[in-house]
């Protein structure tokens, strides 16, 4: 046997790679009450496997968002209908007998909390701030730190996206962030960006030409879906991005191959504008 890649222990003991577990629990079809109840045990003892810390992290998220709207009186809106189903996607996921309390365990850091200043300076672009307090302690991940939990984990390079930062967010690139990652609402920075009600076309446009040149991706369905993302956009006639979202290559920082008339750009990368 190989050895075990992200090895995820289980509190009955048993140790399995991460994506083995994974694979595992999407492999039982047909019969949904044999497959929820199949996808959650241990493949040695068949003990319950809790929910990871992206599965919670996620429940809590829509838990909070639900609760929000409801808070400003918005339980008729599209937004909370989506809330509420992905919410019950959520608790789904999670398991109606899990106890609330235990969860998988992985051997991922937890990723540094950054101060309120830092916050601050990035949504005004203050990139020597940033850099200087990034640099002060270069064996933290600082690159990719979030905001605080009740500022729902928003990660600096979310920030300075929906700031529309260009600049910062091409730094935070450059020096390691990671451009898909998630806030306690499962929305990463595209998602953000192309959710946001403040930007204008302009704004939205460059952030996300930016974020998917650098191989932003978007998930299969809930508001970070490229569905979802291009129907947002075409709603805020922001139809230059929707279609930009809707080409195969679109904004993607891709190789040239074949190119006969101009042979000597092989090999070579650009970012395409759109695909025909």
């Amino acid at each position: 046997l190989e050895d075990s890649k992200d090895p995820l222990n289980l509190p009955c003991g048993h140790s399995f790679c991460d994506g083995c577990l994974s694979g595992w629990r999407s492999r039982y079809g047909g019969d949904k009450e044999y497959e929820d109840e199949m996808r959650t045990k241990c493949p040695i003892c068949r003990a319950r496997i809790p929910p990871s810390k992206e599965m919670v992290s996620s429940l809590q998220g829509y838990r909070a968002k639900k609760q929000r709207l409801e808070v400003n009186n918005r339980t008729s809106s599209e937004e909370y209908r989506n809330a509420c189903y992905l919410l019950a996607q959520a608790e789904e996921k999670v398991g109606a007998d899990w106890d609330g309390v235990t969860v998988l365990e992985d051997n991922d850091t937890p990723p540094v909390v950054m101060p309120d200043y830092i916050r601050e300076a990035i949504y005004v672009g203050d990139i020597k701030s940033v850099l200087r307090w990034i640099n002060l302690n270069r064996t933290e991940d600082r690159v990719n730190a979030t905001s605080k939990a009740e500022k729902l984990g928003v990660s600096a390079l979310q920030l300075a996206a929906i700031s529309i930062q260009p600049a910062l967010v091409t730094l935070l690139l450059q020096l390691g962030a990671d451009v898909d990652q998630r806030n306690n609402e499962g929305y990463t920075a595209i998602g953000l960006v192309l959710h946001s009600p403040i930007a204008s076309s302009e704004g939205t446009n460059e952030m996300t030409r930016l974020l998917l040149s650098w191989g932003a991706s978007f998930f299969s369905e809930g508001d970070c879906s490229k569905r979802k993302c291009v129907a947002v956009a075409r709603s805020d006639s922001k139809h230059v991005v929707a279609d930009l979202l809707d080409s195969e290559l679109g904004g993607r920082r891709s190789e040239i191959v074949n190119l006969s008339p101009r042979p000597e750009l092989n090999g070579k990368t650009c970012v395409a504008d759109e695909y025909l």
